[in-house]
């Protein structure tokens, strides 16, 4: 994507789903704008999106290292545009989100009556009937659905930023690994809501 353009992608199957959850990869999403809208089946959010397609590849592939944020620069702020010539930049965009055929929704360690907090998104997997939304320290949002239908628009014009955020090799297979098991825990336990599957995970009218 060259800077002005927006993304518009549309998920229709699990593999879809595998390319908008590279896409989305350390979205910041904050809770007040996330939403069940429990009449229309839709579940709609919008995240603070770092824009990967950006990157030339091997800065795609240094990704995996430690940060190297500029000296005296805090993480996640913007760049001052005194410094887009002198340091290296990266940018970030507003994206909506929007998950149709959503039948009910849960959470878990997320509390969507809490406005002020903010969720860093790791991943989105596909299992049927089930599309998992996995943020950081272990939270998630879980969307029961009868078709996978999403789709993804970008609403702002990218902005510079400073920061590239990164991982290491072991944390990135470690919470792959996480977030395989518990996708095949949603779907062995989906017919006991009493049992082991329920306990942690809250409906918004719960939370």
């Amino acid at each position: 994507m060259t800077e002005g353009k927006r993304l518009k992608i549309r998920a229709r199957d699990a593999e879809d789903i595998r390319t908008l959850s590279g896409l989305l990869q350390d979205s910041l999403a904050p809770v007040c704008d996330v939403a069940y809208l429990r009449e229309e089946k839709r579940f709609v959010l919008v995240v603070n999106r770092f824009c990967w397609e950006m990157l030339p590849q091997e800065l795609r592939e240094r990704a995996l290292s430690a940060p190297d944020t500029p000296e005296g620069q805090a993480e996640q702020d913007d760049v001052s545009f005194e410094d887009v010539d002198d340091l290296p930049t990266f940018h970030r965009v507003n994206t909506g989100l929007c998950f149709d055929k959503v039948k009910s929704v849960q959470t878990k360690g997320v509390d969507l009556k809490n406005k002020d907090e903010i969720l860093n998104l790791l991943t989105v997997a596909a299992i049927p009937g089930y599309i998992t939304l996995h943020f950081s320290g272990g939270a998630a949002i879980r969307l029961v659905v009868s078709q996978i239908r999403c789709h993804m628009d970008d609403i702002s014009e990218p902005w510079p930023t400073l920061y590239q955020p990164r991982h290491s090799l072991d944390d990135a297979d470690k919470e792959q690994g996480q977030n395989t098991a518990a996708d095949a825990g949603h779907e062995d336990k989906s017919d006991h809501p009493k049992g082991e599957h329920s306990e942690g995970t809250r409906s918004p009218e719960e939370a």
